[in-house]
């Protein structure tokens, strides 16, 4: 009778379709917000996922979580020389001196990493010290040479030694050598070599260090911490790169990550390891076992980090060069000559040696005596 009477009433008729169009209006609605909602939950929970738990999507790496995670820009630091001491090591036995009962004992440990013989040791006015190796060839040699032609060049604008640049300039070695007069001017030879010994014999007191490299072009600090799987220490870490500037919507978990194809557990733990160890010094070097770890982050900046990564934050974590700001009259070094015997040798080809070393001042008193027996000696 009631659907009779819709047929009779064409109002009543359109009033039911009315509210049975609105019923499902308003249940498609609800179908298409919960939808919606579970659409937005999945695509949250994925990029959490993503930010969070990367590993759980890329299967090519190890991933290990970054702790307290800083990024700052940095400019180059310099330092004054206080004290000079060139220290040289004598490995062959014809070098040692008949007598060795009157030196200073101690030990020293070849790791067969750097062949330079020549230590440079710098007490800075604030009372900081830095050590640097230094070759017998070219003052252009670099100990990685080998490795330049093959690696983008940049990696090697960090990590320590010396300016390249100033320290292969004709006329920066042409200034220097003005502190002793009457010393061979080498530039004077139309095949001259500038070695750097030619520049480090003659640092005096008053003259500044400073950062080159890298640092010279605006980088960025990271500093973070790795958990070591093995102790689960908490190990500090600094690496540099270009791109310092992080996004406000960085909300991502940084991670250093391992290639697959370039590291096992076994080598990842070595880079844990060598903290304590510090096989190379200050740093664990990328070019060794392992592809250099990098922040995990879709901010870009992966591929722009230099290829090593440091354990404490030190003037010498970037290459050094000189600022001749000191006096003449103020010249004083120390030179010290170490005779090496060795003790032992390790599975790792490390050879440990005694080492007896005396040293002897000069300054402005024994000039002349310096020239003689030091310059004419290494400045060749």
């Amino acid at each position: 009778m009631g659907s009779f009477d819709m047929i009779q009433n064409p109002s009543k008729l359109s009033l039911f379709f009315s509210r049975l169009t609105n019923k499902i209006n308003k249940k498609f609605k609800i179908a298409l917000a919960l939808i919606l909602f579970v659409t937005l939950g999945i695509f949250l929970y994925n990029a959490y996922q993503r930010a969070y738990n990367p590993y759980l999507y890329d299967k090519e790496n190890y991933y290990y979580k970054a702790y307290h995670y800083k990024v700052k820009k940095i400019k180059s630091q310099k330092n004054i020389v206080k004290d000079i001491e060139i220290e040289v090591l004598h490995f062959g036995k014809d070098d040692f001196s008949d007598n060795l009962s009157t030196y200073k004992v101690s030990h020293y440990t070849d790791k067969g990493i750097d062949p330079r013989r020549l230590f440079l040791h710098i007490t800075f006015t604030d009372n900081t010290n830095m050590t640097l190796p230094f070759g017998q060839v070219t003052s252009t040699e670099n100990h990685y040479e080998e490795y330049q032609n093959y690696f983008d060049h940049k990696v090697f604008e960090v990590g320590p030694g010396f300016d390249k640049e100033w320290f292969s300039n004709a006329e920066n070695y042409r200034q220097i050598i003005q502190r002793f007069p009457g010393l061979n001017d080498k530039t004077m030879d139309a095949d001259f070599e500038l070695y750097l010994r030619d520049f480090l014999f003659l640092i005096v007191p008053g003259d500044t260090l400073y950062q080159t490299g890298a640092v010279k072009e605006g980088v960025s600090k990271y500093h973070f911490q790795l958990k070591n799987p093995k102790s689960g220490k908490m190990q500090s870490y600094f690496i540099y790169g270009n791109e310092g500037k992080i996004p406000l919507w960085d909300w991502q978990t940084p991670f250093v990550t391992f290639d697959k194809d370039f590291a096992n557990k076994e080598r990842i733990q070595e880079f844990f390891d060598d903290y304590e160890i510090r096989e190379y010094g200050n740093y664990w070097n990328g070019i060794y076992h392992i592809q250099f770890p990098h922040l995990n982050s879709f901010r870009g900046d992966r591929y722009n980090f230099y290829k090593m990564a440091f354990y404490s934050d030190e003037f010498t974590n970037f290459p050094i060069s000189l600022d001749l700001t000191g006096k003449s009259e103020n010249f004083k070094i120390t030179i010290t000559n170490s005779y090496l015997q060795e003790e032992s040798r390790t599975a790792k080809d490390q050879i440990h040696y005694l080492k007896y070393s005396r040293s002897k001042t000069y300054d402005a008193s024994n000039k002349e005596a310096y020239i003689n027996d030091i310059l004419n000696h290494y400045h060749k």
